[in-house]
C-alpha cells in the first residue's frame, strides 16, 4: 500500500503503540474526502482494534497488580494518608473515539476539532467505559481507596462529567471526587493533583497523554526531546509502577509535540513531520553493524 506524504502526526503516535500499521487509503484514494482528516483515521481504526483493547484491559489488569502491591506497604505503615488514586476520564476510563469518527465523515475541515458537540456525543450510550475500568475502580473502592478523576473538560460539564461516570457504574462519581477544568481554561493539572495530595497519598495515576502525570513534558520541547525525556532517570522506573498509560493514536501532547507551533500552517506542519520522520529513518540511526555477514548489502 502506498502511503501518502501527508500522513503526518498518525505515523508517529501509532508507531509509539504498535509495529503493525495499517494504510488508510489505497493508492491516494481519500476515506473522508480532506486530506487533514485522513491523517486522524488511522488512529480511530486503530482504538478499536483487538489489539487496543487487549492493552486497555492489560493495563487495568498492571494497575490491580500494583494497587495490591500498595495495599501489602500500607499494612507495613509505609503511608501516613488514606490512599488514592488519580485518573484522567477520556481514553482512559471512557471510550470517545466514537465521536471522532462521526466528525471524520462530515463534510468540512476537521482538525482535531471542533468539539462542539462532543458532550453530547459522551452523554449516549456509544460511550462507554474501556475494558477492565469499572472493575478496577470498584475494587479500589472496596480496597478503601478513593478515586478522584481529574479531566480536562469543560468547566462547565462537571454535572454530565458526573452523571456519565455514574451512569457506566463507576464508584465516587460526585463532587468531591470529579475536577473539571476551571473558567481558566488551562490543561495544567499540577494543581489539581496537588489539591488531592494534601489528603491523600497517591499510589497510581493513570491515564492517556503524559500530562495526566506530570507537566514536564510540554509541546513546546518538541516530539523529539519529549522522547529522550520519557526514559530520564526521573521518570524510567515510573511506567507501569505509578503512571498506567493506556494508548491513544488518535490525539493527545503527542501530537501538539510534532506541531508544535499553534498558529502553523499546513505545509509548516507536514515539514515539521517530514523532519521527524528524517531524524529517525533507519538511514540516520548510526546503529553499530553488528550484522555483516547475516544480512546481504
Amino acid at each position: 500500500m502506498k502511503l501518502k506524504k501527508n500522513l503526518c502526526a498518525l505515523v508517529l503516535g501509532v508507531t509509539c503503540l504498535s509495529s503493525a500499521y495499517v494504510a488508510f487509503a489505497a493508492d491516494g484514494v481519500s476515506v473522508t474526502g480532506d486530506a487533514r482528516k485522513d491523517t486522524y483515521v488511522n488512529g480511530i481504526i486503530y482504538q478499536y482494534s483487538a489489539e487496543v483493547q487487549g492493552l486497555q484491559k492489560q493495563a487495568y489488569e498492571l494497575a490491580k497488580i500494583r494497587l495490591d502491591q500498595a495495599l501489602e506497604r500500607q499494612k507495613k505503615g509505609e503511608y501516613k494518608k488514606p490512599l488514592a488514586i488519580v485518573s484522567d476520564i477520556d481514553e482512559t476510563i471512557m471510550d470517545d473515539t466514537t465521536y471522532q469518527a462521526e466528525q471524520m465523515m462530515k463534510d468540512g475541515k476537521w482538525d482535531n476539532g471542533p468539539w462542539d458537540g462532543y458532550y453530547h456525543a459522551v452523554a449516549s450510550e456509544a460511550d462507554k467505559a474501556l475494558p477492565g475500568a469499572v472493575d478496577f475502580f470498584k475494587y479500589a473502592q472496596k480496597k478503601g481507596v478513593e478515586v478522584f478523576y481529574i479531566t480536562n473538560r469543560d468547566w462547565d460539564t462537571e454535572d454530565l462529567t458526573i452523571a456519565q461516570l455514574a451512569h457506566a457504574d463507576l464508584p465516587y462519581a460526585d463532587k468531591a471526587h470529579v475536577q473539571v477544568m476551571d473558567k481558566t481554561g488551562s490543561s495544567n493539572k499540577d494543581a489539581r493533583r496537588a489539591n488531592v495530595l494534601k489528603n491523600f497519598d497517591v499510589v497510581m495515576y493513570l491515564g492517556d497523554n503524559i500530562g495526566d502525570f506530570t507537566s514536564a513534558f510540554i509541546r513546546e520541547q518538541g516530539a523529539l526531546k519529549r522522547t529522550e525525556m520519557a526514559m530520564a532517570p526521573e521518570y524510567k522506573d515510573k511506567w507501569g509502577v505509578e503512571w498506567i498509560v493506556l494508548p491513544n493514536a488518535t490525539y493527545g501532547d503527542w501530537m501538539g509535540a510534532v506541531w508544535f507551533k499553534k498558529s502553523a500552517t499546513d505545509e509548516e506542519k507536514s515539514q515539521y513531520t517530514r523532519d521527524i520522520l528524517n531524524h529517525w529513518k533507519y538511514s540516520n540511526t548510526n546503529w553499530p553493524i553488528w550484522y555483516k555477514g547475516y544480512v546481504k548489502d
